[in-house]
């Protein structure tokens, strides 16, 4: 549990405010708002290191669309929404953004567990925190994956990242993919196939984000929303 702010004027620091009960029973007691922000805001972070920073927005359109599968298409603009709708789920809400990278490297962890020869230059990178794709991808109540973060060719690319929404997909639980207005998940791209295009074509689409604040913590930046497409 967050610990509660030791200014707080509601509960005075001990995170806890008591709530009126009827005699003979004694007092009870509920968390304190300013506790509960903290957990929440904690919660953000597990999902995704810094998301908690961005700026707070008065709405988004990702709001009501957590539950389903999502094709995003935008910058770091698109992070302030998804802190928007994160900070209004409650502190049990799992969701985890990965990147096209990760899904990769957990993999490679399983291509090097069988004893296998791997060719790709991020190969450096694979350790034991995810040892394979459903590792990775099945948990979260939401899977945001990130795309372009890849660089180094891997030839088993489209092939893994089908894996991971084919896995999604069995557990029955939503995927979000968010590529990049300057490199857009098409054909060309090192993850792009025919496969990942026909399980991903029925999804409904985003374009980029318009924001009334700055889309960074550190830098000021504005887009345009638009809807692409819905089904």
């Amino acid at each position: 549990m967050g610990a509660p702010d030791k200014n707080c004027q509601v509960c005075g620091g001990t995170g806890m405010v008591e709530v009126e009960g009827e005699d003979p029973h004694p007092p009870a007691f509920r968390r304190c708002d300013c506790a509960l922000r903290k957990d929440i805001l904690q919660n953000v972070e597990r999902g995704l290191t810094g998301l908690s920073s961005f700026p707070a927005l008065p709405s988004s359109p990702l709001l009501g669309l957590e539950d389903k599968n999502l094709w995003v298409t935008g910058g770091d603009e698109f992070l302030p929404h998804l802190r928007h709708l994160a900070v209004r789920k409650p502190v049990t809400w799992n969701f985890r953004v990965v990147s096209d990278a990760e899904l990769v490297t957990a993999w490679l962890s399983t291509v090097a567990l069988k004893g296998k020869d791997i060719l790709d230059a991020d190969a450096y990178m694979v350790s034991t925190k995810f040892l394979s794709i459903p590792d990775l991808v099945v948990p979260p109540d939401l899977v945001v994956i990130r795309m372009g973060i890849k660089v180094a060719r891997n030839a088993a690319s489209s092939e893994v990242l089908a894996e991971a929404i084919s896995t999604r997909i069995h557990e029955m639980k939503p995927t979000w993919i968010w590529d990049e207005p300057e490199r857009p998940l098409n054909s060309g791209h090192l993850f792009w196939s025919d496969t990942v295009g026909r399980l991903i074509k029925p999804w409904s689409r985003l374009g980029t984000f318009e924001t009334s604040a700055s889309s960074s913590p550190n830098r000021p930046r504005r887009g345009k929303r638009k809807t692409l497409r819905g089904s």
